[in-house]
């Protein structure tokens, strides 16, 4: 099937009365804020972002210490040089904050003024079969989709917020630049996209549990790794890594096709290789917040969140009340 000829069906957000709660009230208040300070400059947004991020950094010690356990285990840094590479990363997690509010509500001419350069655009240009396109959790990830929009014609996956407004408003803004989206639970309706052509967006970096993933080095040491990609690889279904590193205040879009195989451990070792080499591109900007090594076995390395925990577990006993 023709990809002018498939108009796959997409998400839409649904509006209900608990949009209208006090909690989410406040939620939209900040969604506001935030879409007011928005119409700024793109470069009074990355100043703002900047101090925002130092402030993120002195507010958030179990992230801080989270990006230091992170980055101390892939890159072997300590003391000053750790340091200073953390503050760089909450730095890029603030001004992702403003690229992500860029990215939801810029007009198309206010993205065309982002200096933005690709390299091999030929991969998917030039293709006339559907792929998986495998990013990566940069701090800019949002403005990252919406800038490969402007090239391609893309579809892709999310994960569902727990907070209700700021997932509506996240669906409805990228459906504006997004063909479609399919929720993380719907990974046989995206084999069937991609087999009618579409080009389907996918980050396979995060731990999102042994249930989906098997360990594979990730900087030389053992990581929960999705086999999703793999599985496609497998079927000679096309895999594409499409970077974006902002180099000198340039967003670099670069394209990698990752060779197929019909062995998964080989795939899944070369496909966290090329990640590794896409993320030293530009260090400071990954998401060294997220618990990368959850799912290991023995002692977590991580610090105890008590706190968030309780909210979790509050949350999933609501959910099984409903």
């Amino acid at each position: 099937m023709s990809r002018l000829k498939f108009i796959p069906k997409s998400t839409k957000p649904k509006f209900s009365k608990e949009l209208l709660s006090p909690a989410s009230l406040l939620t939209w208040l900040g969604l506001f804020l935030l879409w007011l300070v928005s119409l700024l400059s793109y470069q009074t947004l990355m100043k703002l972002g900047n101090v925002l991020g130092i402030l993120i950094y002195k507010i958030s010690p179990h992230r801080r210490e989270i990006s230091k356990i992170n980055l101390n285990q892939c890159l072997q840094l300590e003391n000053d040089k750790l340091e200073e590479l953390v503050k760089l990363n909450f730095k890029a997690t603030g001004r992702g904050i403003f690229e992500m509010a860029t990215a939801w509500w810029a007009s198309d001419k206010k993205i065309q003024k982002i200096s933005t350069k690709i390299i091999n655009e030929d991969l998917l240009k030039d293709s006339d079969t559907g792929a998986l396109v495998l990013l990566k959790h940069s701090t800019h990830l949002e403005l990252d989709i919406r800038l490969l929009s402007q090239y391609f014609p893309l579809t892709g996956m999310f994960k569902e917020q727990t907070n209700k407004a700021i997932n509506y408003t996240m669906i409805r803004a990228r459906n504006n630049y997004v063909r479609a989206a399919l929720t993380n639970k719907e990974a046989v309706k995206a084999i069937k996209w991609i087999k009618a052509g579409e080009f389907f967006l996918y980050a396979a970096d995060q731990d999102y549990g042994m249930k989906v993933s098997k360990m594979i080095p990730f900087f030389e040491l053992d990581a929960a790794t999705v086999t999703f990609p793999a599985f496609l690889s497998s079927k000679d279904i096309k895999v594409i890594f499409a970077d974006v590193s902002k180099i000198e205040d340039t967003y670099v879009i670069e394209l990698q096709c990752l060779e197929s195989s019909k062995d998964e451990e080989v795939f899944l070792k070369d496909m966290n290789l090329t990640y590794q080499k896409f993320i030293k591109k530009e260090t400071e900007a990954y998401l060294w917040t997220h618990r990368r090594f959850k799912s290991n076995e023995g002692q977590s390395i991580y610090p105890n969140w008590s706190s968030r925990e309780k909210r979790r577990a509050k949350r999933r006993a609501k959910q099984k009340g409903n």
